[in-house]
Order: structure tokens, then sequence, then C-alpha cells
């Protein structure tokens, strides 16, 4: 049984969600000898209970008996809609205010595809990336032809400007220190802004507002909180119904119903708490007996040690991706 301790841990103020019969630091494991190959990226916990369960759900005839439609427009696309946004409000370890804000809502290939129809849509303004955020965003725009650069500062943005920013921050595994300033500058200066939560379902917490006026979406995916990254699972929710090509092959069912089925059965069966509190004892100690610094994201830790420089995004201290080593010390723990 795990038990809320409020007193905060190392810099930030996350509540411990610990087993009060455990001692953490005992039999943790090192990771001070870790390939950086290991702690590049950003990737799931593979939980052997969410693996096997999902094997046997794509091994049962009963549940694939009427999925197969010739025009695509299966029932479980309203389904999964439905589900999704029930799955996110059910959090009892992060709070997200605004969610009403955003009535429309359509199936996307995770969370890329909301990015490229939002920097289509606002092909003639000038995105400002956070350094250390999604990769992605530099490759399309480059793609794209896009005008670009970094946002160094939040005065920095001008009327006729863009952002995409995630949140939790990618490169730190929890909100970016500036983000209030950002959104309030983007609304001064009407820029509008697309809020990436891929991470939200790893995440301790978190006290999310999307009320700013300036945030035109919110996208979610199911890739980085269970090991089904192949199937593209995400949802874009939107403030206002934007006529474009996903909302036109959501209309005509021309959506992932595999991505679908599958994500509609992880989220029936595992809330976006499971994984948090699962692992945070074991996320915890590794962090605490390894010198690394907590984040919101129990797959994330920080480090400003130079070892890890060549893994370095931009910023003073590293991501380190910790899902590898936070399954191995959950284990050892257990033992």
């Amino acid at each position: 049984m795990l038990t809320k301790i409020d007193k905060p841990n190392n810099q930030l103020n996350i509540p411990r969600y610990v087993n009060p019969h455990m001692d953490y630091l005992d039999e943790c494991i090192s990771i001070r000898q870790a390939s950086l190959e290991t702690l590049q990226g950003g990737y799931a916990i593979q939980d052997p209970v969410v693996t096997k369960a999902l094997q046997s759900y794509v091994e049962e005839r009963n549940s694939w008996a009427d999925f197969f439609v010739a025009n695509g427009k299966h029932s479980i696309q309203d389904e999964y809609k439905e589900t999704f946004l029930n799955w996110i409000r059910s959090s009892q370890l992060n709070n997200i205010r605004g969610l009403d804000n955003f009535g429309w809502t359509t199936i996307t290939n995770g969370t890329s595809e909301a990015f490229q129809m939002f920097m289509m849509r606002h092909n003639n303004r000038r995105f400002k990336f956070v350094k250390g955020d999604f990769i992605i965003h530099k490759v399309a725009s480059n793609v794209m032809e896009l005008d670009w650069e970094w946002l160094r500062e939040p005065s920095d943005l001008d009327p006729g400007d863009a952002v995409i920013i995630s949140l939790p921050f990618s490169d730190t595994g929890s909100p970016h220190n500036e983000l209030h300033a950002i959104l309030e500058s983007a609304c001064n200066n009407d820029v509008p802004v697309l809020i990436d939560m891929a991470y939200f379902g790893m995440c301790v917490n978190l006290d999310v507002d999307l009320n700013y006026r300036c945030i035109e979406e919110v996208t979610f995916s199911l890739g980085k909180t269970f090991p089904i990254i192949g199937a593209r699972a995400g949802i874009r929710l939107q403030r206002q119904n934007v006529d474009d090509p996903v909302l036109f092959a959501n209309q005509n069912g021309i959506v992932n119903n595999f991505a679908c089925k599958i994500g509609n059965f992880c989220m029936l069966n595992y809330s976006p708490d499971y994984i948090p509190l699962k692992y945070y004892d074991a996320y915890y100690s590794l962090c605490v007996h390894n010198d690394i610094q907590i984040t919101n994201c129990v797959v994330f830790g920080l480090s400003a040690n130079q070892k890890y420089s060549e893994i370095n995004r931009g910023n003073k201290q590293t991501r380190l991706c910790l899902s590898k080593y936070v399954l191995e010390n959950y284990e050892q723990l257990e033992k």
C-alpha cells in the first residue's frame, strides 16, 4: 500500500508516494557506469503486467470479431475519444484545469500528426521552439521550409509567431520554468500555442492551467505511458473546430482503429496514475542513490555531470531517460 508523504523531495515540491515498509536505498542499483545510449531518448517503461495483458488481448479472437470494417467507421472510434477524456480526468496525482475549453476532439497518429497540422495551418507565421523540446519540430520546420527560431526569453514573442511546447517540458520532465510567462506573452501578442502533453500518463504532481486563451489545442498520446508507441494512439483537443485533413479523416472513419482498440484496452484497465504510483519508489531511490535530480516524470532524471554532455540537448542539465533502470530497480526492490 502506497502512502503519500507531504514532505517535498529533492529540489522539486513533489510529494513522495512510498511504501512505508521499504528501505529505499538498500539494494538500489547503480547506473554510474550506464552507457549513454541507454540513457538517451524518451520511452515507456516495459511494464511486464501491461505487456502480458496486451499480448493476451491481441490473441483473443472475440476481441477482434467485428474489428474489420470496410468503410472504416467503427464504434471503437467514439469509444476511444470518450475513454481518453475520462482517462485524463481520472488522475488523482495530477490536476488539469481548463480542459473543458477544448470541445473538439479528433483521433491522431500519436501527437506528431497534430504538430504537422498546426504547422500547416500557421505556415505564414514564425515558429518559436524552446531549446531542448522535441527535435521533430525543428526537423518538420526545415522540411516545410518554415521560418523558425529558438525562443530564448518569453518577451521574444511577437505578433506573427506561433509556439509548440511540451508539458511537462521534454528536456526536464517538469513544467518549463517560464511556461506561465511564455503563455502570458503569447496571449498579449495573439500568438497561437499548441501544448504537447504526451508524457502525461507517467507524471506526479502536475498542476496544469489550460485557461490561457492563446492555447489553440492540446495533444495527448499513450505511447510514452504504455509500451504501444508503434500503435500511434493519440488525441487532439481543440478550442475551435478546424477543417483540416485530420478532421476530414475522422469524419470519414479514416483513422487508426488498431490504435483505438489497443489504446482503449490500456486506458480501461490502467489509470494515468498506474505507472507513476507503481514505479515511484523505484524511481525515487534510483535518483537519490545515483545523485540524479528528481522530476515530475518517473522516467526522467536530470544531471549536470559533464559525463553526460554528449546527449545534452542544449540546456545546463542533461535529461536522462531512466525507463530501463527504473524497471530494473523496481524488480530489485521487489525481491
